[in-house]
């Protein structure tokens, strides 16, 4: 994925405002169907310009309810996260991390703490990844404290990315969908997935995905 484009041109054109309104809009809607879609083990279909893809595990994890998860910066401060990430051998074969890495190295500040997820009794801190020009995250970290470190257990990257929790002791992922010729400022819809932790690890429900352009 290239490396997101200036802040100025993110600005540009006079369809900003109600981009903003019309994507605040279709992240409430997308993550209600996400989460019910998830939640209640929806088939893959094609409706109304709405597309679910074909999920990636055989069978849906479990998860426990989500809780409050307290300080976003507790256990392990921005800082220390970075630090962290940069150390994990493992996320080097991942899509998209050598353009992550890159920023991390590059800039200290660039790294944002989000709100926290529990399940179960176990925390896990959401860090979303900004280029410095820019103003909309392209990449994201689920970090857990493990054996007393910081250990990363889910690695996503997208266009405007937005990782929160979600209901039932889920994490929603949505991202901007772009076609050709697409201004910055006007993407042609969005796409959601769930993810659900289980046996140590999240896994990949389906994902959801809006044309709202007809």
């Amino acid at each position: 994925m290239p490396l997101p484009l200036s802040r100025a041109a993110a600005r540009g054109g006079a369809r900003t405002g109600f981009r903003t309104g019309a994507r605040a809009a279709a992240r409430a809607l997308a993550t209600a169907l996400a989460c019910a879609c998830a939640l209640s083990g929806c088939q893959p279909a094609r409706q109304h310009n709405l597309r679910v893809e074909a999920q990636e595990t055989a069978q849906a994890p479990t998860a426990a309810s989500t809780a409050q998860a307290g300080r976003a910066d507790r256990p392990y401060s921005a800082a220390r996260l970075r630090t962290a990430i940069l150390a994990e051998s493992r996320l080097a074969d991942q899509a998209g991390y050598d353009q992550a890495g890159e920023v991390l190295r590059s800039c200290e500040d660039c790294l944002e703490l989000r709100t926290p997820l529990r399940i179960g009794s176990e925390k896990f801190q959401l860090a979303a990844l900004t280029a410095p020009s820019e103003d909309q995250p392209f990449a994201a970290f689920v970090v857990a404290d493990q054996s007393d470190r910081p250990a990363v257990k889910l690695f996503v990257t997208g266009h405007d990315l937005t990782v929160s929790p979600g209901q039932g002791g889920t994490l929603v992922a949505q991202e901007s969908l772009y076609r050709k010729g697409d201004p910055r400022c006007c993407p042609s819809g969005w796409s959601v997935r769930v993810y659900r932790y289980h046996s140590g690890r999240f896994e990949a429900g389906q994902r959801i995905s809006r044309d709202t352009t007809g």
